[in-house]
């Protein structure tokens, strides 16, 4: 059954009708606004000017009439023909299902496809169908920020990072993933690359998307966030009422990806940007059970349902640190150059803009920011690589875990590494908690731990460079502790 249709003007609510009232209302009355028959001249209606069949009768092609799920029930029948006109065509599933998207009017984002519980399994059949034919599958997440740091002595700074990275991803919930599919020499799926025939909502005004935006049930109303994060959210632009009441269930969406396709298959590749987080809360749906303890069990998991991942900031980091790429070829001077003020920018958006790739959609936004990293990764394969990327010898390295990230010799200020060591956030980026505490709503602010009682002016691990220790956690960077091995 189709899902409820809500009007655009100002009805509140499904409005249930007779369809012997729909049959009997004359047209004439239909509404005072509307204009003579001679006017019906359109494609939609399926009749010329000259027809005197009347647009809205029960027989003839309705499907060119009008959306004839409209007459389930959620509208007036005054209001069946004022949307035929305002719309200009028939209604798309997508577009009034309580008004969870924007029509798709032609603008720069139209191809960005929100994806909810109510049209889940379609969307999931589209990318089931067209990732044989575009391999590469570029993500983001969107997530509620960072609320937790771990306690106690650590064997590495790269087993630091993967413990906060673990008890944040089992604390909180995913609120968007964003994917993006592309062939092997770049290219997006044309609007058209999907036949019209085989979507339920009257497809013939919406292209086949490029990127798919998945939105997942969030209430800021029972579920833990940072408070920054989420407000950061907000201003780009997503909606935790529609989260909170339209959001897809993990548990669906688990299912659905791990017949897919998408997952354990070594012939797709998984493109991301600093994406420890991003894979950890993916692992986390597909397992159904908190991340493994160790890390590397969770590189056993990533190798398990990502084969053939590549991280962007790894890649470039790597070509930084070496100063050549793939094996052993040398960086051209003009490469060398990009690489070298890449070295300087942490976030995605300054790396794309260094390549020259503009952004389309909506920043921190995980279908604009999958969208935004495969670009980036396709131009850096072109600018810096010279067309061709040594795929095994970046294969399933993510940055800020793996700690055979080589050292240069030189780093930020002329002495130590070049491995950022800072604890990601979105697409890397760092933000940090101002009252030392993460948001638990309805029940009270949970303190972090901390060298004072918790409440420090930091609740997030700084970026080493930064005088910004606070009252740092036992292992925090400054007074970071190793374990010591018994012999």
């Amino acid at each position: 059954m189709a899902p409820p249709r809500y009007g655009n003007q100002s009805i509140n609510g499904p409005y249930h009708m007779q369809q012997s009232h729909l049959q009997s209302h004359p047209s004439a009355h239909q509404h005072g606004a509307l204009p003579p028959p001679t006017h019906l001249g359109t494609s939609s209606f399926g009749a010329g000017g000259s027809s005197s069949a009347s647009p809205f009768a029960m027989t003839g092609n309705l499907n060119n009439g009008f959306d004839r799920t409209m007459l389930d029930g959620s509208l007036l029948p005054g209001q069946i023909p004022q949307m035929g006109f305002t719309r200009g065509g028939p209604v798309q599933g997508h577009q009034t299902f309580d008004g969870l998207s924007n029509p798709l009017d032609g603008k720069d984002d139209a191809r960005i496809r929100n994806v909810w519980k109510h049209n889940l399994r379609e969307e999931m059949d589209t990318l089931r169908r067209l990732v044989d034919t575009y391999p590469y599958i570029a993500m983001d997440t969107e997530f509620p920020g960072i609320v937790a740091r771990p306690i106690g002595q650590f064997t590495t700074k790269a087993d630091y990072h993967y413990q906060t990275l673990r008890c944040n991803v089992d604390l909180l919930k995913v609120i968007q993933l964003g994917i993006t599919l592309f062939k092997p020499d770049g290219t997006l799926p044309p609007p058209d690359a999907e036949s019209p025939q085989r979507s339920q909502f009257h497809p013939t005004l919406q292209p086949t998307p490029c990127t798919w935006q998945f939105n997942f049930k969030f209430s800021l109303e029972t579920d833990m966030y940072a408070r920054e994060s989420t407000q950061m959210l907000i201003k780009a632009g997503i909606d935790f009422d529609k989260h909170s009441k339209h959001g897809i269930e993990p548990n669906a969406f688990a299912s659905l990806l791990i017949s897919s396709g998408l997952v354990m298959d070594a012939d797709v590749r998984w493109i991301s940007f600093h994406s420890g987080y991003d894979f950890g809360y993916l692992i986390k749906l597909m397992i159904c059970q908190p991340l493994p303890a160790d890390e590397a069990q969770f590189h056993t998991l990533i190798e398990k349902f990502f084969p053939a991942l590549f991280d962007i900031k790894f890649i470039l980091k790597h070509a930084g640190a070496k100063g050549q790429i793939n094996s052993g070829q040398p960086l051209t001077q003009e490469a060398a150059m990009m690489v070298q003020r890449t070295m300087t920018k942490s976030g995605l958006q300054d790396i794309a803009e260094e390549l020259g790739v503009a952004r389309i959609g909506q920043a921190h936004q995980a279908g604009s920011d999958s969208l935004l990293t495969g670009q980036v990764y396709f131009k850096m394969r072109e600018k810096i690589f010279s067309g061709t990327i040594e795929e095994e010898k970046y294969r399933s390295q993510v940055w800020g875990l793996n700690a055979q990230m080589p050292v240069t010799a030189t780093g930020a200020g002329g002495q130590g590494s070049s491995r950022d060591f800072s604890t990601p956030h979105m697409n890397g980026a760092t933000f940090y908690n101002q009252n030392g505490t993460p948001t638990t709503p309805q029940t009270g602010n949970i303190g972090m731990s901390g060298g004072q009682g918790g409440g420090g002016p930091s609740s997030h691990t700084p970026v080493p460079s930064q005088n910004l220790m606070g009252a740092m956690t036992p292992g925090g960077f400054g007074n970071f502790q190793y374990q010591r091995q018994s012999t």
